[in-house]
C-alpha cells in the first residue's frame, strides 16, 4: 500500500506545472470529431487535418457505441442509421429534467452528419423570450439557436428564422475569451456550422474553425473539452493534500486556483471562461480549504457568497443557475466547499444536509446525475453528510446514522468478487467506481486496517496500478449528458484520493468528523 500510494502521489505531483496548474487534455471524442469533419468539408479547408479526422473516426474507439458508430459511418461512408440510437440507446436510461433538450441536440447532430434526415420536430418554435433575455447558461442559449438555424436550413425553412436570431448567434460566437468557445468544442462547432449556413464568409467562422482545428489531440480527434485545467487542478489539490504532499507544491496549486476565481466568486471548469459552475467551484473551494483556509480565506469568503446565491429554496444546489433543479453531486460538493466556515453558512449546510437525506433512495443510492457510476453521487453525498458540523449534526444525528448504514449496506452488496465495484451492481469492476466506493466507505469511518471490504477494494485498486504509478479508468463523467468524456488524469486523482482516505492515519480536513 505505501509503495503504491507513493508512486501515484509522485506521478500526480509531477503533473503540476510551474504555475500550479494540472494541464492534461481530455481524450478525443466522436461527436466533436465528426462535426469538425463536416465543417471542414463544407468550407473546403484544412484538407490535411480532415484526413487525420477520417483516420481517427475509422478507429474502433470512435465507433464504440451506437451513437458514435452512426456519426462516424455517416461522415465516413454516407450511411444512414436504421435504428433510433438516441431514444433507444443514448437516452434510454436518462432520467433528467433536460431530456427533451438533449433529444433535440443529438437528433440534430445526427442530421448534420447525415445519419438521419432532418425532420420538422427538430425545428423548435421561436422562444417566448427574446434572445439573451432568459435566465439560462449562455451556451444553452447558443446551442438552442444553433440547432434552430441548422434545422431550418436542413428543412429548407430558413425563412422562419429572424434577423434578430442570426445577429444574436453571431454576437454569442464573439463572446468567449477562450480560444475554443468556453472550452466547449461541441457548442463552438454547432455554432460555426450554423453561421456557415447564412454567413460563410464571416471572419468569426474562419477564426473559430482554425481554433478548433488547433485543439485536436495527437490521434487526430477533437477532445470533448479543450481545457479543464481549473477543475482538474482543484481535484488534484485535494488528493495531494490528503496524501501529505509538500507544502510548497500545495501552495502553488492554491495560488493558481485563487488567480482563476471569477468575479462572481465561483470557478469555471477551464481557463478563460465566463461562466462559473457549482461542480468546479466545489472542488476548488474544497481544495483551498484543505490546503490552507487561513491563507485562502478571502477567496473562500467570496466562494461562500457564490454558493449562497445558487442555493435553491429546497436547500439543494443546481449546476449552473439559481432556479434550476437541485442535483445530488452539486449539493454534496457545495457542502464540501462550505463546511470550513459553519458559523457563516450553518443555514446552507443544514438545508443541503436535509435535501441530501431526502434525496437518498431506500437502497442507499442517489440519482446519478453527472456520472454513470452509482458510487459517484454516493461518495459526494456521504462526504458532505459526514462533514456537517454541530449543532446541525445533533439535530440530524438519527437520520445521518441511517444514511450511513444504507450506504454501507449497499456498497457491501455491490462489491464484486474481485474486490472492485462497477458502474452499477452486477457491472464489471472499473477503477473510477472502485475509487468512489472506497471514498464513500472512508467517509463513514471504515478503514483499511480493520475492514475486509475496504481491504479487498484497495487490493483490487493496487492490482490495477501501472508500472509508471498511474491508473487507467473507463470514461465516466458525462458532458453533454449522457455522452461520456474522458480526462485521463482523473484516474490518478481518484486513486490517490481513495488510497489516502482509507489509510489509518487519514484525518478529515473539513472539519474532522464527530461520529
Amino acid at each position: 500500500m505505501a509503495s503504491a500510494h507513493a508512486r501515484v502521489r509522485a506521478r500526480l505531483g509531477a503533473a503540476v506545472g510551474a504555475d500550479g496548474a494540472v494541464r492534461r487534455p481530455c481524450a478525443s471524442r466522436t461527436l466533436e470529431s465528426a462535426l469538425l469533419l463536416v465543417l471542414l468539408r463544407q468550407r473546403g479547408s484544412h484538407t490535411q487535418e480532415a484526413g487525420s479526422l477520417v483516420a481517427y473516426l475509422a478507429t474502433p474507439q470512435a465507433q464504440a457505441t451506437g451513437f458514435d458508430a452512426a456519426m462516424s459511418r455517416a461522415v465516413l461512408l454516407g450511411e444512414n442509421t436504421a435504428t433510433d440510437v438516441v431514444g433507444g440507446e443514448l437516452l434510454a436510461d436518462f432520467d433528467h429534467f433536460s431530456v427533451a433538450r438533449k433529444r433535440l441536440f443529438f437528433d440534430v447532430c445526427l442530421a448534420v452528419a447525415g445519419a438521419v434526415p432532418f425532420e420538422s420536430t427538430m425545428l423548435p418554435p421561436v422562444r417566448a423570450t427574446a434572445p439573451g433575455e432568459d435566465n439560462t447558461v449562455v451556451w444553452i442559449e447558443m446551442i438552442r439557436l444553433s440547432l434552430r438555424v441548422l434545422a431550418a436550413h436542413g428543412l429548407d425553412r430558413e425563412g422562419e428564422l429572424t434577423d434578430r436570431e442570426r445577429h444574436r448567434l453571431v454576437d454569442l460566437l464573439d463572446l468567449s475569451r477562450a480560444p475554443v468557445w468556453e472550452n466547449y468544442p461541441a457548442a463552438h462547432l454547432l455554432t460555426l456550422l450554423a453561421v456557415q449556413q447564412f454567413a460563410p464568409g464571416h471572419p468569426l467562422v474562419a477564426r473559430g474553425t482554425s481554433r478548433v482545428v488547433a485543439c485536436r489531440n495527437q490521434d487526430g480527434g477533437v477532445p470533448s473539452l479543450s481545457n479543464l485545467d481549473v477543475i482538474s487542478t482543484g481535484a488534484a489539490g485535494i488528493a495531494l493534500a490528503r496524501a501529505n504532499a509538500e507544502g510548497a507544491l500545495l501552495n502553488r496549486i492554491g495560488d493558481y486556483l485563487v488567480s482563476r476565481q471569477r468575479p462572481d466568486g465561483g470557478w469555471p471548469f477551464g481557463e478563460d471562461m465566463s461562466h462559473s459552475d457549482v461542480d468546479s467551484s466545489s472542488y476548488v473551494a474544497g481544495c483551498l480549504a484543505t490546503i490552507d483556509a487561513v491563507r485562502h480565506r478571502a477567496a473562500l469568503l467570496r466562494a461562500g457568497e457564490y454558493f449562497r446565491g445558487l442555493a435553491g429554496p429546497d436547500g439543494g444546489f443546481p449546476t449552473y443557475v439559481h432556479g434550476d433543479p437541485s442535483e445530488t453531486g452539486m449539493t454534496g460538493g457545495a457542502v464540501s466547499g462550505l463546511a470550513w466556515n459553519p458559523q457563516a453558512h450553518g443555514d446552507l449546510l443544514e438545508g443541503a444536509a436535509r435535501w441530501l437525506l431526502d434525496a437518498q433512495h431506500e437502497d442507499g443510492t442517489f440519482e446519478r446525475s453527472w456520472s454513470l457510476s452509482e458510487a459517484n453521487a454516493i461518495w459526494r453525498a456521504t462526504w458532505a453528510l459526514n462533514s456537517i458540523p454541530e449543532p446541525v449534526r445533533t439535530v440530524l444525528r438519527p437520520r445521518l446514522a441511517r444514511a450511513d448504514a444504507a450506504v454501507s449496506s449497499f456498497l457491501n452488496r455491490a462489491q464484486n468478487s474481485d474486490g472492485g465495484w462497477g458502474y452499477r451492481p452486477g457491472h464489471a469492476s472499473d477503477t473510477a467506481s472502485t475509487c468512489y466506493s472506497l471514498l464513500s466507505l472512508a467517509a463513514i469511518g471504515r478503514r483499511l486496517d480493520t475492514d475486509p471490504v475496504v481491504r479487498a477494494g484497495i487490493e483490487h485498486l493496487i492490482a490495477r496500478q501501472e508500472p509508471d504509478g498511474g491508473f487507467t479508468a473507463l470514461p465516466d463523467q458525462v458532458a453533454p449528458r449522457p455522452l461520456l468524456f474522458d480526462p485521463p488524469v482523473w484516474a490518478d486523482i481518484w486513486a490517490l484520493m481513495a488510497m489516502a482516505s482509507c489509510n489509518t492515519d487519514w484525518n478529515w480536513p473539513l472539519p474532522a468528523p464527530t461520529r
